[in-house]
């Protein structure tokens, strides 16, 4: 006898743990409303109109979902840096990114989200004005000459790229910051980002908890899985070798690279940032503690994804 077909419920919550399953049912009817009433009363963005930010809290930096998806980041060692050619990012399902120029790395990561902090409150395209000062102190760095030097570094290389990105909606290419200025007697930088970029980033977006990176910079690895699995309601079990591509991770010794996985989960764990997780043979599934603000953040994302998935009516 075949089992009886799922519920509407049982399908939204398939997959999710118990507190974020009621998260999500009790703010699907709102969402739900909510969407109904933009639909009848919010215009058609005009072409070229300047989009604002989403807002997330002080203790959070966000980017674009396929950012955090994606190898674009990589957890790379000193001086493994390569300059690539149309690359191909190893990127999850649904996210395809191409690169050019001088790879990046999680510390480049960690200047482009403080950045992206600074313009939230901003329509985007406009100047971002920061002290060197100021956005070292905020990124947990000293503010040497040395690290100075370091921040000019990032800010050339993430304006000398081509990145090419899509999440199946919507793509963007080009650089990521379009350039800007520096006055070289008070340290103060104008950057501009471009304003294409905020489209995608408003269209899917996730956040992390800023102490927590900061508490991961020694291990760039278990960063890079922490801005991943942020993006996340309750991630499913990963193969470990999925896990590295991830992270742009390479180690031919299948042993080591394993180890090298594990420990950024127990990293993690010692921040609060994950429950546990669990191994079983070639696959590691972590259990995110989402705090109950995250909860209902990701409840109001997954709702929103599930409905552009369905089929309009034509009634």
């Amino acid at each position: 006898m075949s089992a009886a077909p799922k519920t509407d419920r049982e399908e939204l919550t398939e997959g999710l743990t118990p507190e974020l399953a009621k998260t999500l049912e009790r703010f699907g009817r709102t969402i739900a409303e909510r969407a109904k009433q933009e639909q009848e009363t919010t215009p058609e963005e005009a072409k070229g109109q300047l989009i604002l930010f989403p807002q997330w809290a002080d203790t959070r930096r966000a980017a674009a979902s396929a950012v955090f998806r994606s190898a674009l980041f990589p957890a790379l060692g000193r001086g493994k840096r390569q300059y690539l050619e149309r690359k191909k990012i190893f990127s999850t399902r649904g996210v395809e990114v191409f690169f050019t120029g001088k790879q990046f790395d999680q510390s480049d990561l960690d200047v482009y989200l403080e950045i992206l902090h600074i313009l939230k409150d901003q329509p985007s395209g406009t100047n971002c004005t920061f002290s060197a000062y100021g956005l070292l102190k905020a990124i947990g760095r000293s503010t040497g000459k040395r690290n100075h030097e370091w921040l000019h570094s990032v800010l050339t290389r993430l304006t000398a790229c081509s990145v090419d990105m899509t999440d199946g909606r919507k793509r963007y290419f080009g650089s990521l910051l379009e350039g800007g200025s520096k006055d070289e007697l008070t340290k103060h930088y104008t950057i501009r980002v471009n304003p294409e970029f905020a489209a995608l980033f408003k269209h899917s977006w996730s956040s992390l908890d800023h102490e927590q990176r900061k508490q991961l910079r020694g291990s760039p690895t278990a960063q890079a899985l922490h801005a991943y699995y942020s993006s996340h309601a309750s991630p499913g079990a990963h193969e470990f070798e999925t896990l590295a591509g991830i992270a742009g991770v390479n180690n031919s010794n299948k042993r080591m690279l394993k180890t090298q996985i594990i420990k950024a989960h127990a990293l993690m764990q010692e921040t609060g940032f994950l429950k546990g997780y669990e191994i079983t043979g070639s696959t590691l599934r972590a259990q995110v503690n989402h705090t109950p603000s995250q909860n209902r953040h990701i409840a109001g994302k997954i709702i929103k994804e599930r409905k552009k998935r369905q089929p309009k009516s034509t009634g």
